[in-house]
């Protein structure tokens, strides 16, 4: 019996010992694994500008697609150039993303380039809204004349309260005059109320530019700092 006993805790212990090696082995496989994974999703997706410019080439619009994507989401100024020049891709979806990713940008550069594919009869009217919006994203003043200036054609109703708007977001007194004959000349009660709403924002900015532009002189010159009135009454 006690022969037995020492056979049972022998192969009891041997059977323990085989169950720990075998944890053991499971838990460093489990954990190369999930370092391997975790290395993997580290680096997918993370390439330089150079990666994504040459997938800009690609003959597939789809990888042009995820490096216009790649590129915006970058925050690279670099990456403006070549978004700008994928405003030109033939593929569709592949401009409707360039032009949204530089209006997320704010990319100032962009507003020549927007604005002379905003007056191409080539650009269908889709396209020209979202170039509309890009711009007022960007919020560039120069964009406000030529933007005044298209909201004169015969537009169709999206297209005109989206330039409407884009004129709001910009804020500049050069839209003032444009916005007026919109908000008393419209036809149209919801754009009528859009170029009001806009016209709202352009006086408001105006507002702001004038208060900051008077308060250097409020901040600078202390009290005691004021020069005499005309009767010399200065401080003594």
């Amino acid at each position: 019996m006690k022969f037995g006993s020492r056979a049972w805790l022998l192969s009891a212990a041997a059977l323990l010992s085989l169950l720990a090696a075998e944890a053991r082995a499971q838990s460093i496989g489990s954990y190369a694994g999930s370092a391997s994974e975790r290395l993997n999703k580290r680096n997918k997706g993370i390439g330089s500008i150079d990666d994504y410019v040459h997938k800009l080439s690609s003959e597939d619009a789809d990888e042009r697609l995820q490096a216009v994507r790649n590129l915006g989401e970058s925050k690279d100024g670099k990456a403006v150039e070549y978004l700008v020049q994928a405003v030109g891709d033939t593929d569709v979806r592949v401009k409707a993303k360039a032009i949204d990713m530089l209006g997320m940008m704010r990319a100032t550069d962009a507003t020549p380039v927007l604005i002379q594919y905003l007056f191409l009869r080539t650009t269908d009217k889709q396209m020209k809204s979202l170039i509309l919006a890009a711009l007022g994203k960007i919020g560039d003043e120069r964009a406000a004349r030529p933007i005044s200036e298209f909201l004169q054609r015969d537009l169709d109703s999206h297209t005109k309260g989206t330039a409407i708007f884009a004129l709001g977001e910009i804020g500049s007194t050069e839209s003032e005059g444009p916005l007026s004959t919109v908000a008393a000349m419209e036809t149209d009660r919801t754009l009528r109320r859009l170029a009001n709403e806009a016209l709202i924002k352009v006086q408001a900015r105006r507002a702001d530019v004038s208060a900051e532009a008077k308060q250097p002189a409020e901040t600078f010159l202390r009290k005691d700092d004021q020069p005499p009135g005309p009767g010399g009454g200065g401080p003594e």
